[in-house]
């Protein structure tokens, strides 16, 4: 390869990192780019004796091509996958949203990145409970039955828990009027969306499994900020991800299949 061979596919190379760099379905390639690259393949010493404008000798625009078609494949089979799934969800823009989510979650998985593919599942399950709630139109649904949403108590097996009051969940009392007002779904906590849309389609889904992946959500991405036992809670929870995979996954499965309203 000469020179302006080499000059050809160093542009070439920066016109596809460039590229793909703004989009989050690529940004596991660009870190693998960057580990596999940029940092262990020029920091190497067991090469040390070859001179860094040829280690690119072996690289032609074949392999750029099967690169890109790899990438290709990876996406298109994920986004089938996701379609799939979802086929049954008749709103559009839910289902759409639910593909791309779907999709990122196996790319994660694939990338072996376990706080990706929770923080993606939990969007998946929390854009179905928003989405549900608001077709239920939930506020006026409680003002019209108040003295039952304030004291629910679900028929679940073994349950001897306190009533749930759901209405102090869904509304807030404005300061300035003292008077009731909604409060935003997007704000209700995720735990009681959870919660409500169980009992009101009457469905089941794991509580600790449900949990988990919250938490991978909410700390997975914020390790420097863990206390001490959140740090152990998620290394616990990426030691066993391999045994419990396939509990994560039936979480999903139980909320689509138990919502009727999407």
């Amino acid at each position: 390869m000469n020179e302006n061979d080499l000059k050809k596919f160093i542009a070439f190379t920066k016109d596809l990192l460039i590229s793909i760099k703004d989009k989050q379905e690529y940004a596991w390639f660009v870190e693998l780019y960057k580990e596999e690259i940029a940092n262990s393949f020029f920091n190497s010493q067991s090469i040390s004796s070859i001179p860094i404008t040829t280690k690119f000798d072996a690289i032609t625009e074949k392999d750029i091509i099967r690169v890109k078609s790899y990438l290709n494949f990876i996406d298109r089979k994920a986004i089938n996958y996701g379609k799939e799934f979802y086929k049954n969800i008749i709103d559009k823009e839910l289902r759409e949203s639910l593909i791309i989510d779907f999709k990122e979650m196996k790319i994660a998985i694939k990338d072996d990145n376990i706080i990706e593919f929770g923080r993606r599942l939990c969007l998946q399950v929390e854009n179905i409970f928003n989405f549900s709630l608001k077709s239920l139109n939930v506020h006026t649904l409680i003002l019209g039955n108040q003295q039952h949403f304030r004291s629910v108590r679900p028929n679940w097996n073994n349950w001897n828990g306190n009533p749930f009051n759901f209405y102090n969940s869904f509304f807030s009392i404005n300061r300035t009027t003292n008077q009731p007002e909604p409060v935003e779904i997007s704000k209700v906590s995720f735990n009681t969306k959870s919660i409500f849309l169980s009992i009101h389609f009457n469905y089941q889904v794991n509580a600790r499994n449900i949990k988990d992946l919250y938490f991978l959500r909410n700390k997975g991405s914020h390790r420097d900020q863990l206390s001490q036992q959140e740090t152990q809670q998620l290394n616990q929870l990426i030691k066993d991800f391999d045994k419990n995979y396939s509990f994560y996954y039936k979480v999903l499965f139980d909320v689509v299949n138990g919502i009727q309203n999407i």
